[in-house]
């Protein structure tokens, strides 16, 4: 099972003006349904039995609204019911049930220890304990053992994938990259892979070869070298033409020798390179 977090906003079509929570109202409460267009992100990956929240996007709002399970994947749908001003027959459907209307909005600035944040497009992936805190099924902190600093790292962490990816022609990765995206429209941020999972950052390379980023996000190093060799396996079987190559980089944030040793096996397929963030108050004259 996976959860996703589908975002809402204001729409126009066929000359009709509805705001975000009218979307939410009329798709969601009154027809148990969402629509997906054909690149959205994940419309290959959610299944039927994935949960979903509901998030309104724009300034006025930026609040959880509800949850559904999904009923059914996205699929073509040109039955007269979905033939009306937003699921048409350009739209991919998913009928819902299990529909949940929270009381009252949840607000995104009210939690304070969710990793998941918004993103471009109609959907993004979340992960279960943040599903589970926004649902009040479970607490909004930080773990009882985590040290000051650990906390420090993770809130600075869970924002590195999108520094990342924002700021891509900023940074020096000691070589050129270019971010990936594939024939149907999809980026390579969160670039999902069917059986082998989410790849945080597919690139390509200055000769057209692919490049895997993996965050290692205070994961085990036997996690985290698993993982990225997983992707590339699956880059190469599914993405890769015939002399592409693929290799990987794990970025980390601090030395770890544990972490060198098992990388001198696989040196010429994977690296690691070290991200370095840099904050100061200075007095205001």
């Amino acid at each position: 099972m996976n959860y996703y977090v589908f975002q809402v906003s204001d729409q126009s079509k066929y000359g009709k003006q509805r705001t975000a929570h009218e979307v939410f109202d009329f798709l969601v409460k009154e027809r148990k349904a969402w629509g997906f267009g054909y690149h959205t992100a994940n419309r290959k990956a959610i299944q039927k039995g994935d949960k979903a929240l509901f998030y309104l996007t724009g300034l006025d709002n930026q609040v959880f609204v509800g949850a559904a399970t999904l009923k059914s994947a996205a699929y073509k749908d040109a039955t007269k019911e979905s033939v009306d001003w937003y699921l048409d027959p350009e739209t991919l459907r998913i009928d819902l049930e299990d529909v949940i209307i929270f009381p009252e909005p949840k607000s995104r600035k009210e939690f304070k220890s969710i990793e998941w944040r918004p993103v471009q497009g109609g959907s993004g992936k979340i992960s279960e304990r943040d599903y589970l805190i926004i649902m009040g099924l479970q607490p909004d902190a930080f773990s009882k053992q985590a040290e000051p600093q650990e906390e420090m790292e993770f809130a600075l962490e869970k924002y590195l994938e999108d520094f990342i990816w924002d700021n891509w022609d900023k940074i020096d990765f000691d070589e050129k990259l270019y971010k990936f995206t594939d024939g149907d429209g999809n980026e390579g941020k969160q670039y999902y892979t069917d059986e082998a999972g989410y790849i945080d950052i597919l690139a390509k390379d200055s000769k057209g070869n692919f490049v895997v980023f993996e965050l290692k996000k205070g994961r085990k190093n036997d996690e985290v070298i698993g993982q990225i060799l997983r992707y590339i396996g699956w880059v190469r079987n599914n993405l890769a033409t015939k002399g592409e190559q693929v290799r990987g980089i794990i970025i980390v944030g601090s030395k770890d020798s544990k972490l060198e040793y098992a990388l001198q096996e696989i040196s010429n397929l994977v690296s690691v390179k070290l991200y370095k963030i840099t904050f100061k108050i200075e007095k205001y004259s």
